[in-house]
């Protein structure tokens, strides 16, 4: 069972990841072209936060903390884990209160066809999904190196 539950951790770490390096290739060729297709976008990506982020850290942490609890094969208190716990704490923050409201505000900037405010929101939102996906490339390589063993 430990080796199934750690194969579908990694793949709901593989999604959160993917879908962040998809926005962060996309994102900039449609913030250029503004307009509508621009704004269809950012709401995509806002709904890329219920349809897989959201999904993807709850699988982390039932998977985590099934590995923890029933399998017995890690404890809490090992550095790995808990930076797992504290990526997944931060990508809900992130989510919640960055990415949603302001992946609609570009959105809405774009319908209304302030492509300057809507570059400038972007620009932010950009910033913080830097952070989240370094935060979590970092995470997956403390898991992969269980850092602190």
């Amino acid at each position: 069972m430990g080796e199934f539950l750690l194969f579908v951790h990694i793949l709901a770490a593989g999604s959160w990841l993917g879908a962040s390096v998809t926005q962060f290739v996309v994102t900039p060729s449609l913030q250029k072209v503004g307009g509508a297709p621009a704004a269809a976008w950012m709401r995509q990506t806002v709904r890329l936060g219920t349809a897989i982020y959201t999904p993807a850290a709850a699988v982390l942490l039932i998977t985590g903390f099934w590995m923890v609890i029933r399998e017995s094969v890690y404890e809490f208190e090992q550095t790995f884990v808990a930076i797992g716990i504290v990526m997944v704490i931060i990508g809900a923050f992130f989510g919640m209160r960055i990415f949603g409201p302001g992946g609609r505000e570009v959105a809405d900037l774009h319908e209304a066809g302030d492509k300057t405010k809507a570059n400038a929101a972007h620009q932010r939102l950009a910033m913080y999904g830097a952070i989240d996906t370094v935060l979590l490339v970092f995470t997956i390589w403390a898991m992969v190196t269980r850092l602190g063993i």
